[in-house]
């Protein structure tokens, strides 16, 4: 999936900022705000896929939008991309297959 592709090049950027991001919202209101804010961007980006998928009749059986959309803001969190890259080892092209993989078991129909 290029949507997959684009996720992971963006986690790539930006995991370490992330990181000090989620660190800083405990402490700070701003940083707290613009985590907020960024977690808002990633499920609308993550609603736009979704509703064109539909428009595709690409989505299986029994799941809502919502519910399709939902599963891809939570599995395109860069704490995914950190455990699994950063901290496990695992390179960007097993991540991204992974990804693409969980996304198409959940999401397509069979």
């Amino acid at each position: 999936m290029l949507w997959v592709q684009t996720v992971t090049d963006v986690a790539a950027r930006t995991a370490p900022l992330g990181e000090v991001l989620i660190a800083a919202a405990d402490i700070d209101p701003a940083g707290a705000q613009l985590l907020a804010e960024a977690s808002r961007n990633r499920l609308l980006g993550a609603t736009l896929f979704i509703r064109y998928l539909a428009s595709l009749n690409g989505l299986a059986v029994g799941i809502t939008e919502q519910h399709a959309a939902e599963l891809c803001w939570a599995l395109t969190d860069g704490h995914l991309y950190r455990l699994l890259v950063a901290q496990r080892g695992w390179s960007t092209t097993d991540f991204s297959r992974w990804l693409s993989d969980s996304l198409a078991t959940a999401l397509l129909p069979a």
